[in-house]
């Protein structure tokens, strides 16, 4: 009875009512417009129809363990079919769809992983519908180091009454990095070449170690100086 009492006197809670009614009824048109505009973007988004497209999308990988590498690496890119709105998927660049695997937990050896949706990385509003292959197998062998000798690959040659009377190579050995079957094979490795065609005096020169051989990854230093001394050849008596 009180409370009755209190709204019929106009206090502070009539007041307060009143202003409610003001916010409602306040612009019903506008109010009106933003309704419809809300149910029609939503139509347009979630009510449309969903359209699939397929991608070829590069596989990559992360979290590769610091002391191993992936051998027999599977096919780079994997075929990845989405769905979404059709405004989404005639504006869908390729370049936004990426794929990743997780390497951090692997061992050495064969690895299988399934590839699943949470490897696809969509924008908003694409859907992984489907991921082929399913699954792959990822093989990961362990690097080791080792420590070889340097040799100076050596072409070409100086004229003619001129020879070659030493070669020397500083430092003398390096440090290899690399998969354990091709660095243990390994009895020495190479500069890369250093052309002496027509020299007829001392040479130095700083050339890079040659880390073609299959299977390498690093090598330490990766350059070391050749010194290659020519002299002229004393004619007999």
């Amino acid at each position: 009875m009180r409370l009755l009492n209190f709204i019929n006197k106009g206090g502070d809670g009539g007041e307060r009512l009143d202003g409610l009614k003001g916010l409602v009824f306040r612009n019903p048109g506008l109010k009106v417009l933003a309704l419809i505009f809300s149910i029609a973007l939503w139509y347009l988004v979630v009510g449309e129809k969903a359209y699939e497209v397929g991608l070829l999308v590069p596989l990559g990988f992360k979290g590769i363990p610091e002391d191993m590498i992936v051998v027999d690496k599977p096919p780079l890119d994997i075929e990845v079919r989405v769905a979404g709105p059709k405004g989404f998927i005639d504006n869908l660049s390729p370049t936004e769809v990426s794929a990743s695997i997780d390497l951090s937990n692997a061992k050495e050896g064969l690895n299988t992983y399934r590839l699943l949706p949470h490897n696809i990385k969509t924008p908003s509003g694409i859907k992984v519908i489907s991921v082929r292959p399913s699954s792959l197998d990822i093989n990961l062998e362990r690097l080791v180091r080792a420590t070889l000798p340097v040799r100076a690959k050596v072409t070409g040659a100086p004229p003619p009454g001129y020879r070659v009377a030493e070669v020397v190579v500083t430092p003398q050995k390096v440090t290899v990095l690399g998969r354990r079957k091709s660095v243990k094979r390994l009895k020495g490795i190479q500069t890369t070449p250093v052309d002496i065609t027509g020299l007829t005096s001392t040479v130095t020169r700083s050339v890079l170690v040659d880390m073609s051989e299959k299977g390498l990854t690093d090598v330490e230093p990766d350059t070391v100086d050749v010194v290659i001394r020519i002299e002229k050849i004393e004619k007999q008596g």
